[in-house]
Protein backbone atom coordinates (compact mmCIF):
# COMPACT_ATOMS: atom_id res chain seq x y z
CA UNK A 1 0.00 0.00 0.00
CA UNK A 2 1.55 3.55 -0.96
CA UNK A 3 2.13 5.80 1.38
CA UNK A 4 0.88 8.93 -0.45
CA UNK A 5 -1.17 10.20 2.23
CA UNK A 6 1.90 11.97 3.75
CA UNK A 7 2.67 14.26 0.80
CA UNK A 8 0.24 16.97 1.50
CA UNK A 9 1.61 16.33 5.43
CA UNK A 10 5.03 16.46 4.01
CA UNK A 11 4.42 20.10 1.89
CA UNK A 12 2.73 21.25 5.13
CA UNK A 13 5.74 20.84 7.29
CA UNK A 14 8.39 22.20 4.85
CA UNK A 15 5.86 25.61 4.39
CA UNK A 16 7.96 28.33 6.17
CA UNK A 17 10.58 26.16 7.23
CA UNK A 18 14.94 26.44 6.51
CA UNK A 19 15.97 24.27 3.46
CA UNK A 20 17.94 22.34 6.20
CA UNK A 21 13.81 21.48 7.70
CA UNK A 22 12.71 20.92 4.22
CA UNK A 23 15.47 18.14 3.56
CA UNK A 24 15.41 16.36 6.88
CA UNK A 25 12.09 16.13 6.61
CA UNK A 26 11.96 14.68 3.06
CA UNK A 27 14.18 11.83 4.60
CA UNK A 28 11.98 11.21 7.43
CA UNK A 29 8.70 11.36 4.86
CA UNK A 30 10.98 8.73 3.08
CA UNK A 31 11.81 6.41 5.88
CA UNK A 32 7.93 6.36 6.95
CA UNK A 33 6.76 5.45 4.18
CA UNK A 34 8.96 2.30 3.37
CA UNK A 35 8.21 1.45 7.21
CA UNK A 36 4.01 1.87 6.46
CA UNK A 37 4.76 0.10 3.01
CA UNK A 38 6.67 -2.70 4.72
CA UNK A 39 3.76 -3.12 7.04
CA UNK A 40 5.46 -1.68 10.44
CA UNK A 41 2.63 0.71 11.45
CA UNK A 42 -0.87 -0.82 11.77
CA UNK A 43 -2.72 2.45 10.21
CA UNK A 44 -1.81 5.24 8.50
CA UNK A 45 -2.30 7.34 11.54
CA UNK A 46 -0.01 5.92 13.45
CA UNK A 47 2.68 6.38 10.10
CA UNK A 48 1.23 10.27 10.45
CA UNK A 49 2.27 10.45 14.46
CA UNK A 50 5.51 8.81 13.96
CA UNK A 51 6.03 11.52 10.84
CA UNK A 52 4.67 14.31 12.62
CA UNK A 53 6.65 13.20 15.91
CA UNK A 54 10.22 13.35 14.25
CA UNK A 55 9.39 16.24 11.99
CA UNK A 56 8.77 18.41 14.34
CA UNK A 57 12.21 17.06 17.03
CA UNK A 58 14.35 17.28 13.70
CA UNK A 59 13.33 21.14 12.38
CA UNK A 60 13.34 22.09 16.50
CA UNK A 61 16.84 20.67 16.85
CA UNK A 62 17.92 22.23 13.63
CA UNK A 63 16.58 25.89 14.31
CA UNK A 64 19.25 25.30 17.92
CA UNK A 65 21.50 24.53 15.95
CA UNK A 66 21.99 20.97 17.03
CA UNK A 67 23.49 17.75 14.85
CA UNK A 68 20.85 15.49 13.78
CA UNK A 69 20.65 11.99 15.28
CA UNK A 70 20.69 9.28 12.38
CA UNK A 71 17.19 8.57 11.00
CA UNK A 72 17.77 5.09 10.68
CA UNK A 73 18.50 4.89 14.70
CA UNK A 74 15.55 6.80 15.49
CA UNK A 75 13.26 4.67 13.41
CA UNK A 76 14.60 1.95 14.45
CA UNK A 77 13.99 2.29 18.11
Amino acid sequence: MPADFLKPLVRQFKQDRSPACGLAVNRISGLVSLKFEAGIYDNKFEAERDFRKLAEAACVRLSEDKPLPNCIEVLTT
